[in-house]
């Protein structure tokens, strides 16, 4: 069986990996954007920026000075464009190029001024040059499903009206950068799908953001303490390496509609603290180490749609509460060892909703675990006033170790179709105005993820045994195309206030 499953990856892998952007070419262009900071690997990048580019034609106003500065020095660092998508980035009508959108200045509605960046799906390859800092009014920048690569500038700082910032499924590497911080009006936040790794910062969660997407990445810290101060209404964290508890002040987080942790490391109990958290519709911590009971808090959330448990060590009864819970339609508590579901939880099946209690120890269902395996857990209740929750000190023993957590679901950026050129030349000039799409606020969720390319190793540990399955995907790809600037921006812009209105956000069901 294991030899048929790598046959048939093996085969998915051929056709996407002959023609991806490799880890040498990566590196090259990572090392490209270094030399062109004029600072030493590792150096602070530079927040002066100086306009040395020779510009053919006038332009109308400073501030598209600037503009024509920015982009013509993200043009310069673009290393393959297999679309032609930067085929009219030339000549002084900058708000004419493919992708650019834009709007009246801020400080003089005659003027004016970029308001967007769009280059969703273009398929480029390069690094995000220090010049794009001087894109001061532009509210928009999206970016995903490229093959950008390095880091994100510092001087990204200066984008002090940038309200939506997603450079989703890209080759973006290195500590979570912190330069997002600096942006005062950014409401919308998504990394996904990079190599950012080491600690989520504190900092993060003090930010008046409404959507956060940090998901297939490799952080590895734990989840600040002060996770319940954030104001998002969606939170995915998922498949990367998070350790430790879930904070109590988790609910805190009155905003929150969804949350989604499956595929981490993180242990400990469940707090009762999830109980608070009234708006929430979907609920993930799947193929983590959470140990203890299910807490009967969770069934006063009278908005919850979909739970789901599955690949823990959570033991004892399923409270019956939970499943009585009016909105609730997809319960998955597979692959743990609950002993026993009552009736309510049972009769889901018959009112056609999903109740998931696969590989657990119910006595009387079908498809559980031995009796020889559940004994050594389930006799040993877990008493979680024993975890030290926010430290690294280890959880309490039982006689049986717990599965760990599968490794994070890696996801291949998707191929650069052609090998990677020298640096472009001008491309002749095309002065074909292209509008801005009116299109309405991107919902959170689209369409699948990118295909997972590798599967997770199997798990060998002493019993409890592992159940060799892989973690249900995420549903979190980056958002369709949202080109024209945010609902408002026009006005928001003349009335000198920028606070723009809050992002949508719209969740197929979880797991798939």
């Amino acid at each position: 069986m294991e030899s048929i499953l790598s046959t048939i990856i093996s085969l998915l892998l051929l056709p996407s990996l002959a023609a991806a952007i490799s880890d040498d070419e990566a590196s090259l262009i990572a090392d490209r954007q270094r030399q062109s900071f004029k600072c030493p690997r590792g150096a602070t990048l530079p927040q002066d920026l100086k306009n040395d580019l020779k510009l053919i034609g006038t332009v109308p106003n400073p501030q598209l000075q600037n503009a024509y500065t920015a982009v013509q020095a993200l043009k310069s660092a673009i290393y393959s464009d297999p679309k032609n998508f930067t085929a009219n980035w030339v000549g002084p009508h900058v708000c004419s190029y493919n992708g650019i959108y834009c709007a009246p200045s801020p400080s003089n509605s005659s003027l004016k001024t970029i308001a967007s960046v769009d280059l969703n799906g273009a398929n480029i390859a390069g690094y995000l040059p220090a010049e794009v800092g001087l894109l001061a009014d532009a509210a928009v920048f999206h970016a995903n499903s490229n093959h950008f690569c390095g880091v994100i500038p510092e001087s990204f700082g200066k984008l002090d009206k940038m309200f939506e910032l997603d450079l989703s499924n890209n080759h973006l590497a290195g500590a979570f950068p912190e330069v997002i911080l600096k942006m005062p009006a950014l409401k919308y936040l998504d990394l996904r799908f990079n190599g950012f790794e080491g600690r989520i910062p504190p900092e993060l969660f003090e930010k008046d953001l409404d959507a956060l997407f940090l998901n297939d990445n490799r952080f590895d810290s734990a989840l600040p303490e002060n996770i319940g101060s954030s104001t998002v209404s969606v939170a995915v964290l998922a498949n990367n390496r998070l350790t430790g508890c879930v904070p109590k002040s988790i609910g805190n987080m009155v905003n929150l509609n969804e949350l989604i942790l499956m595929n981490n490391e993180l242990d400990g109990c469940l707090p009762e603290e999830l109980g608070l958290l009234g708006n929430l519709t979907v609920f993930d911590v799947g193929f983590n180490s959470f140990s203890g009971g299910l807490p009967e808090s969770i069934g006063g959330l009278g908005n919850l749609e979909e739970l789901d448990v599955s690949h823990n060590v959570l033991t004892g009864e399923v409270p019956g509460e939970v499943c009585r819970l009016p909105a609730l339609t997809i319960f998955t508590l597979s692959s743990n060892y609950f002993n026993v579901a009552p009736p309510e939880c049972l009769a889901m099946e018959e009112a056609d909703k999903v109740f998931d209690d696969f590989t657990n120890c119910i006595s009387g269902r079908k498809q559980q675990r031995e009796a020889k395996v559940c004994a050594p857990v389930v006799s040993r209740p877990v008493n979680c006033r024993k975890f030290n929750c926010g430290n690294s000190s280890p959880p309490p023993t039982v006689s049986s170790q717990p599965p760990p957590a599968q490794s994070p679901v890696q996801s291949a950026p998707p191929p650069v179709s052609s090998p990677l050129p020298p640096v472009q030349s001008a491309s002749p000039p095309v002065y074909s105005p292209l509008p801005p799409v009116q299109s309405a606020s991107p919902p959170v969720y689209s369409p699948p993820p990118p295909p997972v390319l590798s599967a997770p190793p199997p798990v060998n540990s002493p019993p409890p045994p592992p159940v060799q399955s892989e973690p249900q995907p995420v549903n979190s790809p980056p958002p369709p195309v949202y080109a024209a600037p945010p609902p408002g921006y026009l006005q928001l812009f003349s009335s000198g206030n920028f606070a723009p209105p809050p992002a949508e956000s719209v969740l197929p069901p979880a797991g798939g």
